[in-house]
């Protein structure tokens, strides 16, 4: 069997079970809210990207115009379920480009062993397994663009160079960089004749590299600043702008200038948690990135991550990771390549070897997945969905975060949150949820009224916004 066939066995495996964790945790209504934000957010991407927990469009937090490429799938199956079976097929996908590298340099079934590495790596499964975010479009995207690049395939490149431009704001900051190094490979290397590839350090194609390179910085620097100059002021400002507030600082660029003017207040920053996010990060590579140069990519997304002041930010588990990991990926890879090419296959053997035992450690004895935790029901689901049946569709609806999601497409004007405008509340009022005080003020106050109750699972209807915060209301 070659070593794309092994490779291919092994990715249907990880579907395989990844689909069955996917569809247990739809079953048990344990998914959050974002997966039905999205479900909504792609649903409308020809109205505007709007959303019911978003109050708005989905470009007041995020320059996100490839989820208008899941619309045919949601429209067709109609349920969110489809978005998680998306993100764990791009995450998953990751392997192949990682293997069309490694076989430029080594044997078929050593680029096979290295590349299976990314399907077992714990930061990508806990990816995988969590809610949906359009940043799983990333890892792919990336690791297929430094193929093109490696190989010359600048037809490939110019694909993913674009598709990678409309996943986020953070990765074309990010792709700014990239773009920029690949432009200083082909520079101070425009005079080599051999054409060993980019990770042997002798780019097949100096001259077009360059310009490859500030290509796509050029791109990404454009549609960075078209989304916070045209975009941004146009919707209301860019929201996750609170991910950098500090006692010292409000905002990214004053975090920015506070750490040119004021380099002690980044001591304020140092904590256990970003420690062990780093930690999570390289270990399970065995630190192979650690030596070598291209996991420096790497830099600007652990730096977007960890300068936030919010610690879902760099909490391993959370989808913020798929900014980072391929470059890990990369660096791991490179440095496994090194050691082929300077005959000490036993070596990088040895050291994959190591990587895939301490990724599988991490898996069983400090499982990001948290699968006991998702594997349960939390909620009597019949009582709810009864419940809910007492709502008409077309209505405003606010619910807990695990029911929103399954109803997020047959209730589009459902949100997770009550705020103004919300007409209907349906809860468990056992269950616990930060804005079951603002329903219970309202019916106390007689602004709303129970028209349904099933044990601990009420239905009302009013008005609930007496004691929303602004900051859950945009």
């Amino acid at each position: 069997m070659t070593g794309l066939k092994r490779l291919t066995c092994w990715f249907f495996l990880y579907v395989a079970i990844f689909v069955g964790f996917a569809i247990v945790r739809w079953r048990l209504w344990t998914y959050g809210a974002d997966t039905g934000l999205f479900a909504q957010v792609v649903s409308n991407a020809f109205a505007g990207f709007v959303d019911g927990p978003e109050r708005g469009t989905h470009f007041r937090y995020h320059w996100s115009p490839i989820l208008a490429a899941l619309w045919p799938l949601v429209a067709l199956t109609r349920t969110p379920l489809v978005l998680q079976i998306v993100q764990l097929l791009l995450l998953g996908a990751t392997a192949f480009p990682l293997y069309a590298l490694a076989r430029s340099y080594v044997a078929e079934l050593n680029a096979y062993r290295y590349a299976v590495i990314a399907l077992l790596y714990p930061p990508l499964l806990a990816v995988a397994f969590g809610e949906f975010h359009e940043i799983a479009f990333f890892p792919v995207l990336a690791l297929a663009l430094v193929w093109a690049a490696d190989r010359a395939r600048w037809l490939w490149f110019a694909a993913c160079g674009f598709l990678s431009a409309m996943i986020r704001e953070d990765v074309s900051i990010t792709l700014i960089i990239v773009g920029l190094a690949f432009a200083a490979i082909g520079w101070v290397r425009r005079n080599r004749t051999t054409d060993a590839g980019l990770l042997a350090g002798e780019p097949c194609e100096p001259a077009r590299l360059i310009a490859a390179g500030l290509g796509l910085s050029l791109l990404n620097a454009t549609v960075v600043a078209f989304y916070f100059l045209v975009v941004v002021p146009r919707v209301g400002g860019w929201h996750p702008s609170r991910f950098y507030d500090y006692p010292f600082a409000n905002g990214p660029l004053a975090v920015l200038a506070a750490m040119v003017t004021h380099p002690s207040d980044l001591l304020r920053m140092l904590n256990l948690g970003r420690f062990t996010y780093l930690l999570e990060a390289f270990a399970p590579l065995a630190f192979l990135p650690l030596l070598s140069r291209w996991t420096l990519l790497a830099v600007p997304g652990f730096a977007i991550l960890l300068l936030s002041s919010d610690s879902i930010a760099w909490r391993m588990g959370s989808h913020y990771a798929a900014l980072w990991m391929p470059w890990l990926l990369l660096g791991a890879l490179a440095v496994l390549i090194g050691f082929e090419r300077a005959r000490s296959a036993n070596a990088a053997m040895r050291w994959r070897t190591g990587a895939l035992a301490v990724s599988l450690l991490v898996l069983v004895a400090f499982d990001p997945l948290h699968p006991l935790h998702y594997f349960r029901a939390w909620v009597p689901q019949r009582g709810a969905s009864m419940a809910l049946a007492v709502v008409p569709r077309s209505a405003a609806i606010a619910t807990h975060d695990e029911w929103y999601t399954p109803i997020a497409l047959e209730y589009p004007n459902a949100t997770n949150v009550p705020c103004p405008g919300v007409t209907y509340a349906v809860y468990d009022f056992d269950f616990p949820n930060l804005h079951l005080a603002d329903v219970r003020d309202a019916i106390a106050a007689g602004q709303a009224r129970v028209i349904y109750a099933s044990g601990v699972i009420a239905v009302a209807r009013g008005a609930f916004d007496a004691r929303a915060k602004p900051a859950d209301c945009y």
